[in-house]
Protein backbone atom coordinates (compact mmCIF):
# COMPACT_ATOMS: atom_id res chain seq x y z
CA UNK A 1 0.00 0.00 0.00
CA UNK A 2 3.02 2.41 -0.36
CA UNK A 3 0.97 3.92 -3.46
CA UNK A 4 -0.95 6.29 -0.92
CA UNK A 5 1.86 6.90 1.75
CA UNK A 6 1.67 10.66 1.12
CA UNK A 7 -1.96 10.78 2.15
CA UNK A 8 -1.58 8.72 5.55
CA UNK A 9 -5.80 9.05 6.15
CA UNK A 10 -6.84 8.07 2.64
CA UNK A 11 -4.21 5.17 3.49
CA UNK A 12 -5.92 4.34 6.34
CA UNK A 13 -9.25 4.33 4.52
CA UNK A 14 -8.61 1.88 2.20
CA UNK A 15 -7.13 -0.14 4.42
CA UNK A 16 -10.19 -0.65 6.11
CA UNK A 17 -12.40 -0.75 3.45
CA UNK A 18 -10.02 -3.52 1.88
CA UNK A 19 -9.98 -5.49 5.10
CA UNK A 20 -13.74 -5.57 5.19
CA UNK A 21 -14.30 -6.85 1.58
CA UNK A 22 -11.33 -9.39 2.13
CA UNK A 23 -13.55 -10.56 5.37
CA UNK A 24 -16.30 -13.20 4.02
CA UNK A 25 -18.18 -11.96 6.87
CA UNK A 26 -17.94 -8.29 7.05
CA UNK A 27 -18.26 -7.75 3.65
CA UNK A 28 -21.54 -7.46 3.96
CA UNK A 29 -21.11 -4.43 5.81
CA UNK A 30 -19.71 -2.57 2.97
CA UNK A 31 -22.44 0.30 2.00
CA UNK A 32 -23.11 0.73 -2.10
CA UNK A 33 -21.30 3.94 -2.40
CA UNK A 34 -18.42 2.59 -0.64
CA UNK A 35 -18.06 -0.40 -2.80
CA UNK A 36 -16.14 1.33 -5.86
CA UNK A 37 -12.92 2.36 -3.42
CA UNK A 38 -13.42 -0.70 -1.70
CA UNK A 39 -12.68 -2.53 -4.32
CA UNK A 40 -9.91 0.45 -5.51
CA UNK A 41 -8.80 -0.86 -2.19
CA UNK A 42 -8.93 -4.66 -2.79
CA UNK A 43 -7.31 -4.44 -6.22
CA UNK A 44 -4.17 -2.74 -4.73
CA UNK A 45 -4.07 -4.87 -1.49
CA UNK A 46 -4.07 -8.09 -3.48
CA UNK A 47 -2.84 -7.21 -6.54
CA UNK A 48 0.95 -7.91 -6.30
CA UNK A 49 0.28 -11.35 -4.66
CA UNK A 50 -0.79 -14.02 -7.39
CA UNK A 51 -1.56 -16.17 -4.68
CA UNK A 52 -4.59 -14.05 -3.62
CA UNK A 53 -6.14 -13.67 -7.27
CA UNK A 54 -8.79 -15.73 -6.19
CA UNK A 55 -9.83 -13.45 -3.30
CA UNK A 56 -10.24 -10.43 -5.29
CA UNK A 57 -12.31 -12.25 -7.77
CA UNK A 58 -14.42 -13.64 -4.86
CA UNK A 59 -14.19 -10.06 -3.83
CA UNK A 60 -15.01 -8.94 -7.53
CA UNK A 61 -18.44 -11.10 -7.75
CA UNK A 62 -19.97 -9.38 -4.67
CA UNK A 63 -18.97 -5.89 -6.54
CA UNK A 64 -20.75 -7.16 -9.47
CA UNK A 65 -23.77 -8.06 -7.59
CA UNK A 66 -23.97 -4.60 -5.61
CA UNK A 67 -23.07 -2.24 -8.29
CA UNK A 68 -24.72 -1.49 -11.10
CA UNK A 69 -22.81 -1.57 -14.72
CA UNK A 70 -22.57 2.36 -15.14
CA UNK A 71 -21.14 3.07 -11.29
CA UNK A 72 -18.67 -0.25 -12.41
CA UNK A 73 -17.72 1.61 -15.38
CA UNK A 74 -17.22 5.06 -13.60
CA UNK A 75 -15.11 2.99 -10.83
CA UNK A 76 -12.67 1.51 -13.58
CA UNK A 77 -12.22 5.02 -14.97
CA UNK A 78 -11.23 6.14 -11.58
CA UNK A 79 -8.74 3.36 -11.60
CA UNK A 80 -7.30 4.17 -14.89
CA UNK A 81 -6.76 7.73 -13.68
CA UNK A 82 -4.84 6.60 -10.53
CA UNK A 83 -2.45 3.93 -12.15
CA UNK A 84 -1.83 6.24 -14.56
CA UNK A 85 -0.58 8.97 -12.92
CA UNK A 86 1.36 6.91 -10.86
CA UNK A 87 3.06 5.32 -13.96
CA UNK A 88 1.71 1.92 -13.97
CA UNK A 89 2.25 0.81 -10.29
CA UNK A 90 -0.72 -1.32 -9.54
CA UNK A 91 -1.87 -1.95 -12.50
CA UNK A 92 -2.75 -5.71 -11.13
CA UNK A 93 -6.01 -4.28 -10.11
CA UNK A 94 -7.61 -4.26 -13.79
CA UNK A 95 -7.20 -7.75 -14.04
CA UNK A 96 -10.72 -8.80 -12.49
CA UNK A 97 -12.66 -6.34 -14.43
CA UNK A 98 -11.06 -7.68 -17.54
CA UNK A 99 -11.42 -11.60 -16.41
CA UNK A 100 -14.41 -11.76 -14.04
CA UNK A 101 -16.66 -9.07 -15.27
CA UNK A 102 -19.93 -9.54 -17.36
CA UNK A 103 -19.81 -6.79 -18.60
CA UNK A 104 -18.26 -7.01 -22.47
CA UNK A 105 -17.49 -3.63 -22.56
CA UNK A 106 -16.42 -2.64 -18.95
CA UNK A 107 -14.36 -6.23 -19.47
CA UNK A 108 -12.73 -5.02 -23.36
CA UNK A 109 -11.69 -1.64 -21.47
CA UNK A 110 -9.82 -3.26 -18.87
CA UNK A 111 -8.35 -5.36 -20.81
CA UNK A 112 -6.91 -2.54 -22.78
CA UNK A 113 -5.97 -0.82 -19.95
CA UNK A 114 -3.88 -4.15 -18.61
CA UNK A 115 -1.96 -4.39 -22.05
CA UNK A 116 -1.10 -0.53 -22.42
CA UNK A 117 -0.62 0.35 -18.65
CA UNK A 118 0.94 -2.73 -17.15
CA UNK A 119 4.48 -1.94 -16.07
CA UNK A 120 6.96 -3.99 -17.84
CA UNK A 121 9.22 -6.40 -16.30
CA UNK A 122 13.00 -7.01 -16.33
CA UNK A 123 11.96 -10.40 -18.71
CA UNK A 124 8.72 -9.21 -20.37
CA UNK A 125 8.03 -5.86 -22.53
CA UNK A 126 4.23 -6.97 -22.15
CA UNK A 127 3.68 -8.33 -18.72
CA UNK A 128 -0.42 -7.15 -19.04
CA UNK A 129 -0.80 -9.25 -21.94
CA UNK A 130 1.28 -12.25 -20.51
CA UNK A 131 -0.80 -12.25 -17.55
CA UNK A 132 -3.95 -12.40 -19.34
CA UNK A 133 -3.03 -15.09 -21.50
CA UNK A 134 -2.04 -16.92 -19.03
CA UNK A 135 -5.01 -16.12 -16.90
CA UNK A 136 -7.23 -17.34 -19.93
CA UNK A 137 -5.46 -20.96 -19.24
CA UNK A 138 -6.21 -20.47 -15.40
CA UNK A 139 -9.65 -19.52 -15.45
CA UNK A 140 -11.60 -21.67 -18.27
CA UNK A 141 -14.94 -18.83 -17.84
CA UNK A 142 -12.73 -15.49 -18.60
CA UNK A 143 -14.67 -13.15 -20.68
CA UNK A 144 -13.72 -13.95 -24.60
CA UNK A 145 -14.76 -9.77 -24.39
CA UNK A 146 -10.97 -8.90 -23.04
CA UNK A 147 -9.46 -10.99 -26.11
CA UNK A 148 -11.51 -9.44 -29.18
CA UNK A 149 -10.07 -5.97 -27.05
CA UNK A 150 -6.53 -6.76 -27.42
CA UNK A 151 -6.98 -8.12 -30.90
CA UNK A 152 -8.32 -4.60 -31.71
CA UNK A 153 -5.04 -2.90 -30.90
CA UNK A 154 -3.35 -4.30 -34.34
CA UNK A 155 -0.41 -3.99 -32.90
CA UNK A 156 2.11 -7.64 -34.47
CA UNK A 157 4.23 -7.35 -31.94
CA UNK A 158 1.40 -8.90 -29.11
CA UNK A 159 0.94 -11.98 -31.77
CA UNK A 160 3.50 -14.39 -30.11
CA UNK A 161 1.56 -14.16 -26.57
CA UNK A 162 -1.29 -14.34 -28.16
CA UNK A 163 -0.45 -17.38 -30.48
CA UNK A 164 0.08 -19.52 -26.92
CA UNK A 165 -3.99 -19.55 -26.64
CA UNK A 166 -3.76 -22.17 -29.64
CA UNK A 167 -2.38 -24.76 -26.58
CA UNK A 168 -5.84 -24.14 -24.62
CA UNK A 169 -7.84 -27.53 -23.91
CA UNK A 170 -9.70 -27.72 -27.49
CA UNK A 171 -12.90 -27.10 -26.32
CA UNK A 172 -12.31 -24.28 -24.66
CA UNK A 173 -10.17 -23.01 -27.07
CA UNK A 174 -13.38 -23.18 -30.18
CA UNK A 175 -15.47 -21.28 -27.68
CA UNK A 176 -13.03 -18.48 -27.12
CA UNK A 177 -12.30 -18.62 -31.11
CA UNK A 178 -16.51 -18.74 -31.86
CA UNK A 179 -16.61 -15.61 -29.52
CA UNK A 180 -13.85 -13.41 -31.14
CA UNK A 181 -15.20 -10.35 -32.66
CA UNK A 182 -12.07 -7.86 -32.75
CA UNK A 183 -12.20 -5.77 -35.79
CA UNK A 184 -10.54 -6.79 -39.11
CA UNK A 185 -6.70 -6.23 -38.79
CA UNK A 186 -2.99 -7.33 -39.48
CA UNK A 187 -2.77 -8.53 -36.06
CA UNK A 188 -6.40 -10.15 -35.16
CA UNK A 189 -6.46 -11.45 -39.19
CA UNK A 190 -3.09 -13.44 -38.25
CA UNK A 191 -4.42 -14.78 -35.28
CA UNK A 192 -7.12 -16.07 -37.12
CA UNK A 193 -4.76 -17.60 -39.44
CA UNK A 194 -3.01 -18.69 -37.12
CA UNK A 195 -5.94 -20.53 -35.06
CA UNK A 196 -6.76 -22.05 -38.49
CA UNK A 197 -3.44 -23.94 -39.14
CA UNK A 198 -3.18 -25.05 -35.55
CA UNK A 199 -6.83 -26.45 -35.41
CA UNK A 200 -7.90 -27.12 -39.32
CA UNK A 201 -10.99 -28.50 -37.81
CA UNK A 202 -12.31 -25.92 -37.22
CA UNK A 203 -12.90 -24.24 -40.31
CA UNK A 204 -16.59 -22.97 -39.98
CA UNK A 205 -15.92 -21.27 -37.05
CA UNK A 206 -12.87 -19.72 -38.43
CA UNK A 207 -14.72 -18.81 -41.51
CA UNK A 208 -17.65 -16.95 -39.60
CA UNK A 209 -15.15 -14.88 -37.32
CA UNK A 210 -13.24 -13.73 -40.67
CA UNK A 211 -16.62 -12.54 -41.97
CA UNK A 212 -17.45 -10.82 -39.03
CA UNK A 213 -14.10 -8.95 -38.69
CA UNK A 214 -14.60 -8.10 -42.21
CA UNK A 215 -17.83 -6.90 -41.55
CA UNK A 216 -16.30 -4.28 -38.88
CA UNK A 217 -13.12 -2.53 -40.28
CA UNK A 218 -13.06 -1.33 -44.32
CA UNK A 219 -9.25 -1.25 -44.07
CA UNK A 220 -7.21 -3.65 -42.77
CA UNK A 221 -4.12 -1.14 -40.60
CA UNK A 222 -1.08 -2.54 -39.46
CA UNK A 223 0.51 -0.50 -36.01
CA UNK A 224 2.55 0.41 -33.39
CA UNK A 225 1.19 1.23 -29.96
CA UNK A 226 2.82 3.02 -27.53
CA UNK A 227 2.83 0.39 -24.58
CA UNK A 228 3.16 1.41 -21.57
CA UNK A 229 0.92 4.70 -22.57
CA UNK A 230 2.09 6.38 -19.40
CA UNK A 231 6.33 6.50 -21.00
CA UNK A 232 4.75 8.62 -23.52
CA UNK A 233 4.19 12.52 -23.68
CA UNK A 234 1.46 12.16 -25.98
CA UNK A 235 0.66 8.14 -26.77
CA UNK A 236 -0.40 8.04 -30.29
CA UNK A 237 -0.43 4.94 -32.19
CA UNK A 238 2.08 4.90 -35.19
CA UNK A 239 0.56 3.47 -38.35
CA UNK A 240 2.86 0.87 -40.50
CA UNK A 241 0.96 0.06 -43.50
CA UNK A 242 -3.13 -0.65 -44.28
CA UNK A 243 -4.62 -2.77 -47.02
CA UNK A 244 -8.10 -2.89 -48.15
CA UNK A 245 -9.79 -5.90 -47.54
CA UNK A 246 -9.93 -7.09 -51.00
CA UNK A 247 -5.62 -6.93 -51.37
CA UNK A 248 -5.65 -8.15 -47.38
CA UNK A 249 -7.74 -11.77 -48.48
CA UNK A 250 -5.12 -12.17 -51.58
CA UNK A 251 -2.89 -11.96 -48.79
CA UNK A 252 -4.61 -14.73 -46.91
CA UNK A 253 -5.52 -17.11 -49.47
CA UNK A 254 -2.70 -19.70 -49.21
CA UNK A 255 -3.65 -20.46 -46.25
CA UNK A 256 -7.34 -20.41 -46.24
CA UNK A 257 -7.09 -22.68 -49.79
CA UNK A 258 -5.62 -25.24 -47.82
CA UNK A 259 -8.34 -25.09 -45.21
CA UNK A 260 -11.65 -24.03 -46.21
CA UNK A 261 -14.10 -25.77 -48.32
CA UNK A 262 -15.19 -23.97 -51.95
CA UNK A 263 -18.33 -22.56 -50.19
CA UNK A 264 -16.47 -20.98 -47.56
CA UNK A 265 -14.00 -19.06 -49.62
CA UNK A 266 -17.07 -17.97 -51.46
CA UNK A 267 -18.68 -16.33 -48.36
CA UNK A 268 -15.22 -14.79 -47.49
CA UNK A 269 -14.36 -13.18 -50.98
CA UNK A 270 -17.98 -11.59 -50.61
CA UNK A 271 -17.08 -10.73 -47.08
CA UNK A 272 -14.19 -9.14 -48.58
CA UNK A 273 -15.54 -7.36 -51.88
CA UNK A 274 -14.47 -3.95 -51.76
Amino acid sequence: MGLYQDNFSMLSELERLAAMVLDPVRIHEVGTDQWPLAMLACGLVTGNDPDRLQDNLRVYSVFMQKVQPATRKSALTQLSRFITQRKGEGWRAFIPYAVAETDALISSTAALQLVTLAQPSTTEKFTGLSTLVKLYRELPGANPAALSAVLGLSDMRLLPLLQSLYELPEEQFADLLAATCAPGNHLSYSWVLGALETHPAMAETATLVLERMAAAADTVMDLVLPIPTWQFAKPTPQPLHGWTRPEYLARMLPVLNKHLSAEQLARLQAAFAA
